[in-house]
């Protein structure tokens, strides 16, 4: 960013350490910073002088104020659409500003001077942010020569002031460079760390899960054990199938919540847990693709619990629109368990209550001991967008 900000608004050249999707649209911004300056100081300087001041001092202050206005409607309206126009600003300013001098220098006036010294001081600033600490140092040393030439006075004081401009502009680069670096790298931190906590849960919803159920006594183990083992093989080559489709590519369909649900029963029953699935509104509302994920898994990992836990093989899922969203409720009347006294394990916690709160829906655990278990999954409204069903 200190070589230049056009190259990196251009395409031309990156700023090391920040992706050039974020500099983009934040140096336009950084304009804003002179031009406020500039009005900030045209206001006071007017407001010093009174409403009796001089003809050729309003003029000036409305030719003053036609540049940084359109440099604004630039910033909010323009540099989005076409980042390349940033070329062609500070050398406008510049332009407006060299017509300034000439016309303070011409009307002689110590107060119309300090005015065009504040709008030199916004030029050096927009080349400096705009093109670089170069590019700024060149437009002090040719306004100072300018100046010299026009036979103003206080050439150091306008060499001073310029300078400071051009400080300043490269405190807010270095502020405004190290505030991005900070949030990339805190970014990616947290990144990083959802990675670890999805693989997580990933590994626990999957692996974990299909070999605690191998683990399982089944009648059948003793009265067939040629069938139990055939059926633990059948549901290992599944579940390998599943992760390396999944490791593979991404699926080419959507699929809806409602089918989602019928292939989640149909694996339930492979591996001895009867699944009845209540649809509430056969059309039920339209539901994001990320939301209808969320909730079969959370509704796969409740059926698992249950699978392991409750003692039974049956379970009911119901799904039904509530206010623009999705309740899906999965109910087993199992042996149940004291939700205060018993510790939440990792699948409640994060397969089913973090997952849910994740995407903005929420997650509800009752049960009591001998009373069954009821777990209350709650889509958000505000991201329904794709069919359910």
């Amino acid at each position: 960013m200190l070589s230049g900000g056009v190259g990196v608004l251009t395409g031309r050249h990156q700023v090391p350490g920040i992706p050039a999707r974020l500099v983009q649209p934040t140096l336009p911004r950084l304009v804003l910073v002179p031009v406020l300056f500039r009005l900030v100081m045209l206001v006071h300087a007017l407001w010093a002088l009174g409403l009796g001041s001089t003809t050729a001092l309003w003029v000036v202050a409305a030719l003053y104020l036609v540049p940084n206005l359109a440099e604004i409607a630039w910033i909010f309206r323009w540099s989005a659409r076409d980042p390349a126009s940033a070329r062609l600003v500070p050398v406008a300013d510049l332009g407006v500003a060299v017509l300034l001098a000439l016309g303070a220098a011409f009307v002689a006036s110590p107060t119309i001077t300090s005015i065009t010294w504040t709008h030199l001081m916004g030029t050096v600033m927009i080349w400096t942010l705009l093109r670089g600490a170069l590019a700024g140092a060149l437009v002090i040393g040719g306004v100072v020569a300018l100046q010299s030439l026009l036979a103003t006075a206080s050439l150091l004081g306008l060499f001073l002031a310029l300078g400071t401009a051009l400080v300043a502009s490269l405190a807010i680069v270095g502020l405004v460079g190290a505030s991005m670096r900070f949030a990339l790298g805190f970014g990616e931190q947290q990144g990083r760390a959802a990675e670890r906590e999805r693989h997580r849960r990933d590994v626990h919803d999957t692996v974990l899960q299909v070999m605690e159920s191998f683990a399982i006594p089944a009648p059948a183990d003793e009265l067939d054990p040629a069938a139990s083992l055939d059926r633990v093989r059948r549901t290992a080559r599944a579940q390998a199938m599943r992760i390396r489709i999944s490791l593979e590519h991404e699926p080419a369909t959507r699929t809806g919540l409602h089918q989602r649900l019928r292939l989640l029963a149909a694996e339930m029953a492979a591996e001895g847990l009867r699944v009845e699935v209540v649809v509430q509104d056969a059309g039920g509302p339209d539901i994001a693709e990320e939301t209808a994920e969320t909730l079969h898994d959370a509704a796969r990992e409740a059926l698992r619990n249950t699978l392991k836990h409750s003692g039974t093989r049956r379970a009911v899922v119901s799904v039904e629109e509530i206010g623009g969203g999705v309740s899906l409720t999965v109910r087993d009347h199992g042996a149940g368990f004291d939700v205060g006294d018993r510790r939440r394990g990792f699948g409640l916690e994060n397969s089913i209550i973090a997952r849910m709160a994740e995407i903005g829906g929420y997650a509800r655990i009752e049960s009591s001991p001998g009373l069954g278990t009821r777990v209350v999954l709650l889509g958000p409204p505000s991201v329904l967008r794709l069919p359910v069903g």
